[in-house]
């Protein structure tokens, strides 16, 4: 496991890093491009009264922590609980424009993972949540050899109920919209239609011509958007309830087997 901190040289101040850090070459091949974020709004996004707030608490957070120590210590953690070792696996951590908390990107032909540090508020359960959640995709991908995130409908609600169940695991006593990382309205609403998302994605498991609507922020339809992660979050913490097992036991599991195809 390789972590690489882009604020390693840099001053922590919010002054410094408002004037010097966006400019990093870096962020636009990790951040920018594969987030589609626009770089000219980004210099209009950090120096927003709620946004600078937000960054003086990530820039307390870091200099009472050395956050590189701080995740791979979480990643031994991970590893001796489950009794998986990661392997060749890239972490940047980053601060983004609090557009999103913790994503995977192609970069060069490289598969990396990057870590919005702004997202954790100043929050270390937040962090091992996300952290949690994402070693879980990391050992999932090593034990199928495939793309989880878009082979097909079946394995991704699978996957990513077994990350967001790992975090409650790991994390506990939390709130499912914590785990999951939605709204509690969205939770509410997925927990009262499990039917109707059961009858909607039904004749698509075995394809990938869902993954919009159910896992896309910016999806156009009708119901919540992201309700696939809280399905696959209900659906994986239910098959660990009624078989007496942990995430640990089904991190390899066929997806199929969940969802009784």
């Amino acid at each position: 496991m390789k972590i690489i901190n882009t604020l390693e040289n840099m001053e922590l101040s919010t002054s410094n890093l408002v004037e010097s850090y966006w400019e990093l070459d870096i962020l636009n091949d990790i951040y920018f491009i594969p987030k589609k974020v626009d770089k000219r709004k980004s210099y209009e996004l950090i120096r927003d009264e709620e946004f600078l707030r937000l960054l003086e608490t990530t820039v307390s957070f870091l200099k009472k922590c050395d956050v590189v120590k701080v995740v791979e210590e979480l990643f031994h953690e991970f590893e001796d609980d489950t009794k998986y070792q990661l392997k060749d696996e890239k972490l940047y951590l980053i601060l983004g424009c609090h557009t999103t908390t913790i994503y995977s990107a192609v970069v060069n032909s490289e598969e990396i993972s990057v870590l919005c540090l702004e997202s954790l508020e100043g929050n270390m359960d937040k962090l091992k949540m996300l952290l949690a959640h994402e070693f879980t995709h990391y050992v999932r991908k090593q034990l199928l050899d495939c793309d989880i995130f878009e082979t097909s409908i079946g394995e991704r609600i699978i996957t990513e109920g077994i990350a967001s169940n790992y975090s409650r695991e790991m994390v506990p006593s939390k709130t499912d919209s914590f785990y999951c990382i939605v709204s509690e309205d969205t939770v509410s609403w997925v927990a009262t239609h499990t039917d109707f998302i059961r009858n909607y994605i039904k004749e698509n498991l075995e394809d990938n011509k869902l993954m919009r609507d159910l896992f896309y922020m910016y999806a156009d339809i009708s119901f919540p958007v992201r309700s696939g992660y809280v399905y696959g979050y209900f659906v994986v913490k239910k098959y660990l309830e009624e078989n007496g097992l942990h995430v640990k036991d089904i991190l390899g599991i066929d997806w199929k087997e969940i969802l009784k195809v």
